[in-house]
């Protein structure tokens, strides 16, 4: 690999970070939530804590529509205290622009940039967002450009993982995100192997053809971890080129010939971007990796005139008839 364009990886320092989170496999009668009855009626909203979702659980889109479209984090990281023996991360400040360019003009996001944060301060802003009021937010996004290693992602002074801060903002812990999309972008390596790719030969015989509702009808059950997308520059244990990912995603995301597909497909073509369209020098591959935990379409539909009820209802329905 050329030194340039590096991967976001580098050893776990010997020393752990004092970075305290329960284990894993830590299961009691007194973490499990009181309420684990199968059947669900409309009875049990009395025992239940009032959790309100903006859709009813049969539409097949998430509800675009609210008065914004929500808060974009994005974590930055170009220096590291040298304890770390981490090298500095050059060469995407641009792209960092031009993502932030992209999801404010784009997706119509209220985007804030942090750089160079520590864990504590990076901790301090997420446990923030989980904790403000989303009601008229119709989703929230975060991106961390950063160093990592395995399940590790680096602040400036220590590595930490990013499951407890993201289960921040599950339903029954940040409420008012509840049955909306919680998007996690993640540029960084997670591990030192090196994807050498598998050469296709071409076969010259071969063919190849080229409702949103303001609230549910009736109660229903939302598992907990319900509406995430976590998508990763590269799979587990491989290294990941620093700007090969988020070059892509920016390009998906700015072309108008996408625009009228739901995100979950976007995603898709920024993974074939990534996997056929970048290579290294020696040749070397990468392909983004997602976990998608998605109950719904999500549709980027635009803000910029008020539309009535009827036009709101029927958005969704008309984004998924095929042109």
């Amino acid at each position: 690999m050329s030194s340039d364009d590096f991967v976001d990886a580098q050893p776990v320092p010997p020393v752990e970070a004092s970075i305290v989170s329960q284990t894993d496999n830590e299961t009691s009668s007194a973490t499990r939530p009181q309420h684990s009855r199968t059947n669900f009626s409309s009875q049990d909203c009395v025992d239940y804590p009032i959790i309100t979702v903006p859709v009813n659980k049969d539409t097949q889109c998430y509800n675009m529509h609210h008065k914004r479209r929500g808060d974009a984090y994005i974590f930055h990281h170009t220096e590291f205290d040298s304890n770390l023996v981490l090298g500095e991360r050059k060469d995407d400040k641009d792209l960092l622009q031009k993502l932030s360019d992209i999801l404010t003009d784009r997706l119509e996001f209220n985007v804030k940039v942090f750089k160079d944060l520590k864990y504590k301060k990076i901790e301090e802003e997420i446990k923030k967002a989980a904790h403000e009021n989303h009601k008229n937010s119709d989703c929230i996004l975060f991106v961390f450009m950063t160093h990592g290693s395995n399940d590790k992602l680096y602040a400036r002074n220590t590595h930490y993982t990013l499951d407890p801060l993201r289960s921040l903002f599950t339903s029954e812990k940040c409420r008012t995100l509840a049955g909306k999309p919680k998007i996690f972008i993640i540029q960084a390596c997670r591990g030192s192997l090196v994807d050498e790719g598998t050469l296709i030969p071409l076969c010259p015989n071969r063919r190849i053809s080229s409702s949103a509702m303001d609230g549910p009808s009736i109660p229903y059950k939302l598992s907990t971890h319900a509406d995430f997308l976590i998508a990763y520059a590269t799979v587990s244990n491989y290294a990941a080129y620093r700007t090969w990912f988020l070059q892509a995603l920016c390009k998906v995301l700015d072309s108008e010939e996408n625009q009228k597909d739901d995100f979950l497909s976007m995603m898709t073509t920024v993974q074939r971007e990534v996997a056929i369209s970048f290579e290294s020098e020696l040749g070397d591959k990468q392909i983004p990796s997602l976990t998608s935990l998605l109950t719904r379409k999500i549709y980027f539909t635009q803000k910029e005139k008020p539309r009535n009820t009827l036009t709101n209802r029927m958005s969704c329905i008309n984004s998924n008839i095929s042109e």
